[in-house]
């Protein structure tokens, strides 16, 4: 591998062990397979991180930091309901973002087994929670939304629902399209946030 910058030889190391992770989850990462993947010796992935479980935690945060600046980017210009659909419909992790589910599957699992992980995961949920409440107060305050709960349960209640149904549509239950979990999580948005229905743009 060409000589580069630190950074972006970390970068380098990161994308590559993303890749790894979309195929094989995080428990195909070794050192050895990384340095394979990027063309590279494997003295160069313990020069940039001092432990297996830190080059995961990293991929995890590298991971979520890039897939929440497009959730970002994809709502800045809507409106709060269409903020929802846009960060919660399980279509929109099926057409080009296939792999953020895999890596948000995998890291479930590996944090079971790796404590700087966890961590990791656990605060990149609250903060998609954050975001979500975010746009629910926001309709709120505008009297589009009227929460059955609390803001905050009502973040978490919606989160629950949208990533269970898009990881089990994975079943391929004829019950469970990818078109009837959209339609039941729109349904759970408009529910547990009291909409009116002369206010919904979608049934």
């Amino acid at each position: 591998m060409s000589y580069l910058p630190k950074e972006e030889k970390r970068k380098a190391i990161l994308d590559a062990a993303l890749t790894l992770v979309v195929s094989g989850g995080f428990a195909s990462i070794t050192a050895r397979k990384v340095a394979q993947q990027m063309g590279a010796a494997t003295g160069t992935i313990h020069h940039h991180f001092s432990s297996l479980s830190e080059l995961k935690s990293e991929v995890l945060r590298y991971a979520v930091g890039t897939s929440m600046a497009s959730d970002r980017e994809a709502i800045k210009s809507l409106p709060p309901y269409e903020s929802l659909l846009q960060l919660l419909l399980p279509s929109n992790y099926y057409l080009g973002r296939e792999h953020e589910n895999r890596v948000w599957v995998s890291a479930a699992d590996e944090m079971l087994r790796n404590e700087a992980l966890k961590k990791v995961y656990c605060k990149a949920m609250t903060g998609l929670i954050d975001e979500i409440e975010n746009v629910i107060l926001t309709g709120q305050s505008t009297g589009l939304f009227h929460p059955i709960v609390n803001t905050r349960q009502c973040s978490w209640k919606l989160a629950a629902t949208a990533i269970t149904l898009t990881d089990y549509v994975h079943l391929n239950d004829s019950g469970l399209t990818l078109q009837a979990a959209d339609e039941l999580v729109t349904k759970d948005i408009q529910l547990t946030l009291g909409m009116q229905k002369d206010a919904l743009t979608m049934d």
